[in-house]
Protein backbone atom coordinates (compact mmCIF):
# COMPACT_ATOMS: atom_id res chain seq x y z
CA UNK A 1 0.00 0.00 0.00
CA UNK A 2 1.04 3.48 -0.95
CA UNK A 3 0.98 6.23 1.59
CA UNK A 4 0.79 10.05 0.54
CA UNK A 5 1.53 13.21 2.31
CA UNK A 6 -0.67 16.24 2.27
CA UNK A 7 2.12 17.71 -0.26
CA UNK A 8 1.87 14.99 -2.18
CA UNK A 9 -2.19 14.89 -2.44
CA UNK A 10 -2.02 18.76 -3.41
CA UNK A 11 0.56 17.57 -6.02
CA UNK A 12 -1.76 15.33 -7.78
CA UNK A 13 -5.06 16.96 -7.20
CA UNK A 14 -4.22 20.76 -7.67
CA UNK A 15 -6.38 21.54 -4.08
CA UNK A 16 -4.55 23.38 -1.78
CA UNK A 17 -2.88 21.54 1.28
CA UNK A 18 -4.96 24.46 3.31
CA UNK A 19 -8.32 24.13 1.36
CA UNK A 20 -7.79 19.83 1.99
CA UNK A 21 -7.53 20.70 5.81
CA UNK A 22 -10.85 23.24 5.66
CA UNK A 23 -12.56 19.92 3.98
CA UNK A 24 -12.14 18.05 6.32
CA UNK A 25 -12.36 20.51 9.45
CA UNK A 26 -15.23 22.07 8.24
CA UNK A 27 -16.72 19.58 6.14
CA UNK A 28 -15.79 16.17 7.40
CA UNK A 29 -14.37 14.79 4.37
CA UNK A 30 -11.19 13.06 3.70
CA UNK A 31 -10.60 12.70 7.11
CA UNK A 32 -6.71 11.80 6.94
CA UNK A 33 -4.88 9.16 8.96
CA UNK A 34 -2.39 9.96 11.73
CA UNK A 35 1.44 8.73 11.92
CA UNK A 36 2.85 8.77 15.98
CA UNK A 37 4.34 11.94 14.71
CA UNK A 38 1.02 13.28 14.38
CA UNK A 39 1.81 14.22 10.87
CA UNK A 40 -0.82 13.58 7.92
CA UNK A 41 -1.20 10.52 5.18
CA UNK A 42 -3.43 8.82 3.29
CA UNK A 43 -3.27 5.53 1.51
CA UNK A 44 -4.60 5.11 -2.10
CA UNK A 45 -8.35 4.17 -1.26
CA UNK A 46 -8.17 8.21 0.67
CA UNK A 47 -6.66 9.03 -2.40
CA UNK A 48 -9.17 7.86 -5.00
CA UNK A 49 -11.79 9.39 -2.97
CA UNK A 50 -10.11 12.82 -3.01
CA UNK A 51 -10.04 12.32 -7.04
CA UNK A 52 -13.44 11.95 -7.29
CA UNK A 53 -14.22 15.01 -4.72
CA UNK A 54 -11.87 17.11 -6.76
CA UNK A 55 -13.18 15.72 -10.37
CA UNK A 56 -16.71 16.89 -8.91
CA UNK A 57 -15.48 20.43 -7.54
CA UNK A 58 -13.44 21.08 -10.83
CA UNK A 59 -16.91 20.06 -12.35
CA UNK A 60 -19.08 22.87 -10.46
CA UNK A 61 -20.68 20.89 -8.01
CA UNK A 62 -20.35 22.76 -4.59
CA UNK A 63 -18.46 21.28 -1.75
CA UNK A 64 -21.40 21.72 0.84
CA UNK A 65 -22.93 19.23 -1.94
CA UNK A 66 -20.63 17.10 -1.89
CA UNK A 67 -19.89 16.80 1.76
CA UNK A 68 -23.93 15.19 1.90
CA UNK A 69 -23.20 12.44 -0.82
CA UNK A 70 -22.49 9.34 0.70
CA UNK A 71 -19.30 7.31 -0.67
CA UNK A 72 -20.91 5.34 -3.23
CA UNK A 73 -23.36 8.61 -4.62
CA UNK A 74 -19.76 10.49 -5.02
CA UNK A 75 -18.33 7.54 -7.01
CA UNK A 76 -21.88 7.24 -8.98
CA UNK A 77 -22.08 10.77 -9.94
CA UNK A 78 -18.06 10.80 -10.77
CA UNK A 79 -18.13 8.12 -12.87
CA UNK A 80 -21.94 9.35 -14.77
CA UNK A 81 -20.49 12.93 -15.24
CA UNK A 82 -17.25 11.56 -16.40
CA UNK A 83 -18.97 10.85 -19.80
CA UNK A 84 -19.45 14.57 -20.35
CA UNK A 85 -16.01 15.80 -19.59
CA UNK A 86 -14.26 18.83 -21.27
CA UNK A 87 -12.12 19.81 -19.62
CA UNK A 88 -8.46 18.73 -19.61
CA UNK A 89 -8.56 18.79 -15.28
CA UNK A 90 -10.93 16.12 -15.46
CA UNK A 91 -9.54 13.51 -17.24
CA UNK A 92 -6.40 14.30 -15.33
CA UNK A 93 -7.76 12.87 -12.62
CA UNK A 94 -9.73 10.13 -13.58
CA UNK A 95 -6.07 8.51 -15.51
CA UNK A 96 -4.34 9.29 -12.10
CA UNK A 97 -7.11 6.76 -10.39
CA UNK A 98 -6.82 4.09 -13.45
CA UNK A 99 -3.39 4.28 -13.19
CA UNK A 100 -3.47 3.58 -9.08
CA UNK A 101 -5.43 0.18 -9.60
CA UNK A 102 -3.56 -0.54 -12.49
CA UNK A 103 -6.97 -0.52 -14.38
CA UNK A 104 -5.61 -0.34 -18.39
CA UNK A 105 -9.11 -0.69 -19.62
CA UNK A 106 -10.16 2.25 -17.74
CA UNK A 107 -7.11 4.22 -18.50
CA UNK A 108 -7.69 3.37 -22.34
CA UNK A 109 -11.16 4.59 -22.43
CA UNK A 110 -10.75 7.49 -20.23
CA UNK A 111 -7.75 8.31 -22.88
CA UNK A 112 -9.87 7.76 -26.03
CA UNK A 113 -12.49 9.88 -24.35
CA UNK A 114 -9.91 12.84 -24.02
CA UNK A 115 -8.90 12.43 -27.68
CA UNK A 116 -12.78 12.34 -28.39
CA UNK A 117 -13.63 15.25 -26.94
CA UNK A 118 -10.49 17.57 -27.04
CA UNK A 119 -8.70 16.65 -30.64
CA UNK A 120 -5.54 13.98 -30.55
CA UNK A 121 -3.50 17.26 -30.05
CA UNK A 122 -4.58 18.83 -27.22
CA UNK A 123 -5.47 14.97 -25.10
CA UNK A 124 -1.36 14.31 -25.87
CA UNK A 125 0.02 17.94 -25.23
CA UNK A 126 -2.13 19.32 -22.47
CA UNK A 127 -3.89 15.43 -20.89
CA UNK A 128 -0.62 12.91 -21.14
CA UNK A 129 1.95 15.25 -20.90
CA UNK A 130 0.62 17.19 -17.61
CA UNK A 131 -0.07 13.70 -16.23
CA UNK A 132 2.62 12.54 -16.58
CA UNK A 133 4.54 15.34 -15.37
CA UNK A 134 2.04 15.88 -11.97
CA UNK A 135 2.74 11.84 -11.15
CA UNK A 136 6.60 12.33 -11.68
CA UNK A 137 6.38 14.28 -8.55
CA UNK A 138 5.74 11.91 -6.73
CA UNK A 139 8.03 9.08 -8.38
CA UNK A 140 11.15 11.65 -7.26
CA UNK A 141 10.34 11.15 -4.20
CA UNK A 142 9.85 7.17 -4.18
CA UNK A 143 5.66 7.93 -3.33
CA UNK A 144 4.52 5.95 -6.48
CA UNK A 145 6.34 2.44 -7.54
CA UNK A 146 8.30 2.58 -11.07
CA UNK A 147 5.57 0.23 -12.88
CA UNK A 148 3.10 2.71 -12.06
CA UNK A 149 5.31 5.52 -14.58
CA UNK A 150 5.47 2.03 -17.13
CA UNK A 151 1.97 1.33 -17.17
CA UNK A 152 1.10 4.48 -17.78
CA UNK A 153 3.94 5.74 -20.18
CA UNK A 154 3.54 2.21 -22.06
CA UNK A 155 -0.40 2.49 -22.40
CA UNK A 156 0.29 6.27 -23.64
CA UNK A 157 3.21 5.14 -25.90
CA UNK A 158 0.64 2.85 -27.53
CA UNK A 159 -1.96 4.91 -28.16
CA UNK A 160 0.11 7.49 -30.11
CA UNK A 161 1.96 4.31 -32.46
CA UNK A 162 -1.92 3.64 -33.43
CA UNK A 163 -2.48 7.80 -33.86
CA UNK A 164 0.84 7.77 -36.01
CA UNK A 165 -0.50 4.53 -37.64
CA UNK A 166 -3.57 6.14 -38.71
CA UNK A 167 -2.37 8.88 -40.29
CA UNK A 168 -1.75 8.85 -44.33
CA UNK A 169 2.01 7.77 -45.05
CA UNK A 170 3.64 11.30 -46.37
CA UNK A 171 3.41 11.68 -50.24
CA UNK A 172 5.69 14.83 -50.20
CA UNK A 173 8.11 14.84 -53.13
CA UNK A 174 9.83 17.19 -50.90
CA UNK A 175 14.09 17.00 -50.62
CA UNK A 176 13.72 17.63 -46.77
CA UNK A 177 14.26 14.43 -44.59
CA UNK A 178 14.15 14.56 -40.72
CA UNK A 179 15.51 12.09 -38.47
CA UNK A 180 14.20 11.92 -35.45
CA UNK A 181 15.93 10.52 -31.99
CA UNK A 182 16.86 10.82 -28.51
CA UNK A 183 20.70 10.52 -27.57
CA UNK A 184 22.58 7.81 -26.14
CA UNK A 185 21.36 7.76 -22.42
CA UNK A 186 17.88 9.25 -23.30
CA UNK A 187 14.56 6.94 -22.89
CA UNK A 188 11.76 9.20 -22.79
CA UNK A 189 10.25 7.75 -25.82
CA UNK A 190 6.41 9.90 -26.00
CA UNK A 191 7.82 13.34 -26.66
CA UNK A 192 9.80 12.02 -29.36
CA UNK A 193 6.48 9.97 -30.61
CA UNK A 194 4.79 12.80 -30.29
CA UNK A 195 6.71 14.85 -32.87
CA UNK A 196 6.86 11.89 -35.12
CA UNK A 197 2.72 12.30 -35.20
CA UNK A 198 3.20 15.62 -35.83
CA UNK A 199 6.00 15.65 -38.52
CA UNK A 200 4.02 13.12 -40.14
CA UNK A 201 0.41 14.85 -40.09
CA UNK A 202 1.96 17.66 -41.57
CA UNK A 203 3.33 15.77 -44.55
CA UNK A 204 6.86 16.16 -43.30
CA UNK A 205 9.15 12.96 -44.26
CA UNK A 206 10.77 11.58 -41.49
CA UNK A 207 13.07 8.32 -40.31
CA UNK A 208 12.54 7.65 -37.02
CA UNK A 209 15.21 5.74 -34.86
CA UNK A 210 13.38 6.03 -31.74
CA UNK A 211 15.71 6.35 -28.46
CA UNK A 212 19.20 6.00 -26.66
CA UNK A 213 19.90 6.30 -30.28
CA UNK A 214 24.09 5.76 -31.39
CA UNK A 215 25.85 8.79 -33.60
CA UNK A 216 26.96 5.67 -35.70
CA UNK A 217 23.35 5.03 -36.16
CA UNK A 218 22.51 8.69 -37.32
CA UNK A 219 25.74 8.66 -39.29
CA UNK A 220 24.46 5.52 -41.41
CA UNK A 221 21.00 7.60 -42.26
CA UNK A 222 22.59 10.50 -42.94
CA UNK A 223 24.73 8.88 -45.36
CA UNK A 224 22.70 6.44 -47.11
CA UNK A 225 19.28 8.31 -46.96
CA UNK A 226 20.68 12.16 -47.57
CA UNK A 227 18.65 13.19 -44.05
CA UNK A 228 18.57 17.27 -44.38
CA UNK A 229 17.54 17.37 -40.80
CA UNK A 230 18.44 16.13 -37.24
CA UNK A 231 15.84 16.63 -34.34
CA UNK A 232 16.66 15.36 -31.51
CA UNK A 233 14.55 15.22 -27.83
CA UNK A 234 16.28 15.68 -24.36
CA UNK A 235 14.67 15.55 -20.97
CA UNK A 236 17.74 14.11 -19.29
CA UNK A 237 20.88 14.78 -20.21
CA UNK A 238 23.43 11.53 -20.00
CA UNK A 239 25.17 11.78 -23.38
CA UNK A 240 28.22 12.55 -21.26
CA UNK A 241 29.14 15.61 -22.51
CA UNK A 242 27.66 18.91 -21.99
CA UNK A 243 24.69 19.53 -24.49
CA UNK A 244 26.64 22.39 -26.06
CA UNK A 245 29.60 19.75 -26.71
CA UNK A 246 26.78 17.20 -28.26
CA UNK A 247 25.37 20.05 -30.39
CA UNK A 248 28.75 20.91 -31.57
CA UNK A 249 29.86 17.62 -32.29
CA UNK A 250 26.70 16.97 -34.55
CA UNK A 251 27.63 20.07 -36.49
CA UNK A 252 31.23 19.03 -36.99
CA UNK A 253 30.25 15.77 -38.05
CA UNK A 254 27.20 16.82 -39.72
CA UNK A 255 28.14 20.07 -41.49
CA UNK A 256 25.27 20.35 -44.00
CA UNK A 257 22.67 18.94 -41.75
CA UNK A 258 20.11 21.15 -39.68
CA UNK A 259 19.93 20.69 -36.21
CA UNK A 260 16.63 20.94 -34.21
CA UNK A 261 16.70 20.20 -30.44
CA UNK A 262 13.60 19.93 -28.44
CA UNK A 263 13.09 19.22 -24.49
CA UNK A 264 13.35 21.12 -21.32
CA UNK A 265 17.24 20.74 -21.61
CA UNK A 266 17.36 22.86 -24.23
CA UNK A 267 17.52 25.83 -22.20
CA UNK A 268 20.95 24.28 -21.72
CA UNK A 269 22.14 25.10 -25.39
CA UNK A 270 23.97 28.99 -25.59
CA UNK A 271 25.58 28.41 -29.32
CA UNK A 272 23.82 30.48 -31.81
CA UNK A 273 24.11 29.40 -35.42
CA UNK A 274 21.87 29.43 -38.23
CA UNK A 275 22.10 25.71 -38.43
CA UNK A 276 20.37 25.34 -34.98
CA UNK A 277 16.82 25.75 -34.12
CA UNK A 278 15.80 25.25 -30.72
CA UNK A 279 12.68 24.43 -29.38
CA UNK A 280 12.00 25.53 -26.01
CA UNK A 281 8.13 25.10 -25.35
CA UNK A 282 5.29 22.11 -26.09
CA UNK A 283 3.49 25.69 -28.18
CA UNK A 284 7.18 26.02 -30.33
CA UNK A 285 7.18 22.13 -30.47
CA UNK A 286 3.75 22.18 -32.14
CA UNK A 287 3.77 25.08 -34.40
CA UNK A 288 7.37 23.79 -35.67
CA UNK A 289 6.17 20.57 -38.14
CA UNK A 290 3.47 23.61 -39.72
CA UNK A 291 6.20 26.45 -40.45
CA UNK A 292 8.77 23.85 -41.53
CA UNK A 293 10.05 25.12 -44.53
CA UNK A 294 14.09 25.65 -45.27
CA UNK A 295 14.19 29.03 -45.45
CA UNK A 296 13.86 29.52 -41.45
CA UNK A 297 16.43 27.56 -40.63
CA UNK A 298 19.20 29.30 -43.40
CA UNK A 299 18.62 32.68 -42.51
Amino acid sequence: MDYFSIKDIENLTGIKAHTLRVWEKRYNLIISKRKDSKHRYYDNEDLKTILRITYLYESDFKISQIAKLSAEAINTFANIDSNNSKTTEAYILQLISAILDFNAADFDTILNNAISKLGFEIAISEVAYHLLKRMGLLWLTNHMIPAQEHFASNLIKTRIIRAIEELPNTTSDSKELTLLFTPIGEFHEIPLLFGHWLFKKNGRRVIYLGTNTSISDISLCVEQRGVTHLYFHLITNLTGKTLNDFVVELQNLFPAVKIIASGPSTKNISIISPNLFCLKSMEEMIHFPINFKSQELQN
